[in-house]
């Protein structure tokens, strides 16, 4: 609602409140332990953010998706690319979302900006990611070795049959086993992962430093995460539900809104 002397004043709504609590916000450590209910918070405020330009959050949302879609149509290269590039463009989303929330501009360029500084860290977050991804496989084959007692699964024609090899030999619960720890250490990779380009970029902090702070931010907010994570859920499963526009006009650019709200919520300070 605006006021009678002023018809030019921004709206009294949320998108306001947004923008004035993060005006004077700088990121860095410690991070901050938030209350559970801050996860539907973090939803609640991307779309606060992403009202205030929806149109751009949505080419901004199509723009990255596009360079990933290109990249996926070379061979090996592309794909070698894809993940070099992620924490440039993750930072790219924290300073578009940054830039809006602060009463700037959508500008697209900024979705950019990790290509102009700490290269080299960003490139080194991504290289690290890779290299416990497949620290994580390495412990699953072991295990599924062990249980399956080595010989058969090594002599296996086949990957397909490998795995038939370890259902049957190692039996239902143990492969569950095998699959419940996959899933566990996927999660605390992608834990160490999640905000380590941000803190990089704004934070100033090594690739491997910025790796543990994401990870011990992401495990002394777990409760806030895992609300965070089942209504992401839901928001994108309601948005292929909507004819699949949904998911690519609304789903998604909230969740790069969100993405940038839980980030400022844990680590931003009032300068």
């Amino acid at each position: 609602m605006t006021t009678p002397d002023n018809p030019y004043r921004a709206p009294a709504a949320a998108v306001a409140d947004i923008r004035e609590s993060v005006a004077e916000t700088r990121f860095g450590l410690p991070a901050a332990t938030v209350d559970a209910g801050r996860g539907s918070t973090w939803i609640g405020e991307g779309w606060a953010l992403f009202k205030a330009a929806p149109l751009m959050w949505i080419v901004a949302m199509l723009v990255l998706f596009g360079i990933q879609m290109l990249l996926g149509i070379v061979p090996v290269l592309g794909s070698i690319a894809s993940l070099l590039i992620g924490p440039m463009f993750m930072v790219g989303v924290l300073a578009f979302g940054h830039a809006i929330a602060e009463g700037g501009e959508a500008d697209l360029g900024n979705l950019f900006v990790g290509f102009k500084d700490k290269v080299g860290s960003l490139v080194l977050v991504a290289v690290l990611y890779f290299a416990l991804i497949m620290a994580v496989i390495v412990i699953c084959v072991i295990a599924a070795v062990v249980l399956l007692g080595g010989s058969q699964l090594l002599s296996a024609a086949s990957p397909e049959a490998a795995m038939g090899q370890i259902i049957a030999g190692a039996g239902g619960l143990a492969f569950l086993g095998i699959f419940l720890l996959m899933f566990g250490l996927l999660v605390l990779v992608a834990a160490s992962y999640w905000f380590a380009p941000g803190l990089v970029f704004y934070a100033n902090l090594g690739a491997w430093d910025a790796m543990k702070a994401s990870f011990s931010a992401c495990l002394r907010n777990w409760l806030p995460f895992l609300v965070y994570g089942i209504l992401a859920f839901l928001v994108m499963i309601g948005g292929l539900l909507a004819l699949v526009i949904g998911f690519f006009v609304v789903a998604m650019p909230l969740l790069m809104a969100s993405y940038y709200t839980s980030f400022r919520d844990i680590f931003g300070q009032q300068r």
